[in-house]
């Protein structure tokens, strides 16, 4: 038998612990993040991708390519140009009719007169009326105007630019275009 210190132990015993602490230490060196004593993964993605003494990689200018994948903005002056790309054809006014239906009648009332329920109660406590969206006002701007107007909003009107999809928006435009010749005419 082994002798160490007061306690006597086998060389079994001894045999068992020195493995079981050999297997621990390299688990624990095992479990360490980013340190390998040997390079076991040389792969390209696991490499520095600028290296010692190489020149910082050139970004594209600004605008050049969209890397974020967000809509492109405009300020007022720049959409006032905008030409609607949807063409008024049925499924394109039923899209914003029914995008009015949902997001802009409460306010505006169902035939866009300006006297929605929740219109009239803001009016009541003190903001401005909501506008008639078929008046002549409205309908005197551009495609491009309506369309920035519901992207960005105005006043107690929020911005639809983040809850609308672009074709969502240019669809109401079409269905406001429509419903203000259809009053017009009848």
């Amino acid at each position: 038998m082994i002798s160490f210190g007061k306690t006597r132990t086998t060389p079994r015993r001894f045999a068992a612990t020195l493995l079981a602490a050999v297997a621990l230490s390299l688990l624990v060196a095992a479990c360490a993040r980013g340190t390998y004593a040997v390079d076991v993964f040389p792969e390209m993605h696991y490499n520095q991708s600028t290296k010692i003494q190489e020149p910082p990689r050139l970004s594209p200018p600004d605008g050049a390519v969209p890397v974020t994948g967000r809509e492109v903005t405009y300020t007022a002056a720049e959409a006032s140009g905008l030409v609607n790309p949807l063409l008024r054809t049925d499924d394109v006014l039923a899209q914003g009719r029914e995008s009015y239906r949902v997001n802009c009648s409460m306010c505006h009332g169902v035939t866009a007169q300006g006297d929605g329920a929740v219109g009239l109660a803001l009016e009541a406590n003190g903001y401005v009326r909501p506008p008639n969206l078929t008046a002549p006002t409205t309908q005197g701007r551009t495609d491009g105007d309506i369309y920035f107007l519901i992207t960005s909003g105005i006043f107690v009107m929020p911005e639809f630019g983040l809850m609308l999809p672009p074709d969502d928006r240019w669809a109401l435009v079409q269905y406001l275009r429509a419903l203000a010749e259809q009053q017009a005419g009848g």
